[in-house]
């Protein structure tokens, strides 16, 4: 295992090697190598500090990759994953004495909101937003 640490560690070098900002996406086959590195090494009594410094990576990254996400399947920073639309169903109410809404409001799951839509209308903004 001792060999493969330092295989892992010259190509996490050699990925760093010639960026300003860090590296760029790891192969899966390194990701993977220091997720099951990771797994021996606490088995062994390690902590995940002294599993980081061995390695060279971040600690974040490592623990992303040991939740299996991948370049790319993570929000940019300081950007929240949006919850995918979903279809919705909007029955009259059958209470006697309310009146039907005559506007409408969409609400996005990153929170932009457009209020005093028809009924049309918000269908047809709800269409160009192809949800």
């Amino acid at each position: 295992m001792e060999k493969e640490l330092e295989q892992f560690r010259q190509e996490v070098e050699r990925q760093r090697a010639g960026r300003r900002g860090g590296s760029g996406p790891f192969p899966e086959a390194l990701r993977a190598f220091a997720v099951r590195y990771v797994a021996y090494a606490l088995e062994k009594g390690d902590t995940v500090k002294a599993v980081v410094e061995r390695l060279g990576v971040s600690e974040p990254t490592l623990q992303a990759w040991r939740r299996g996400q991948t370049p790319g399947s993570k929000a940019r920073r300081g950007e929240q994953r949006a919850a995918p639309l979903v279809p919705v169903v909007v029955h009259p109410r059958k209470e006697e004495g309310l009146r039907a809404a005559t506007t409408f409001a969409v609400v996005s799951p990153q929170g932009w909101r457009v209020e005093g839509l028809g009924l049309e209308e918000a269908a047809q903004l709800l269409r160009r937003l192809a949800c």
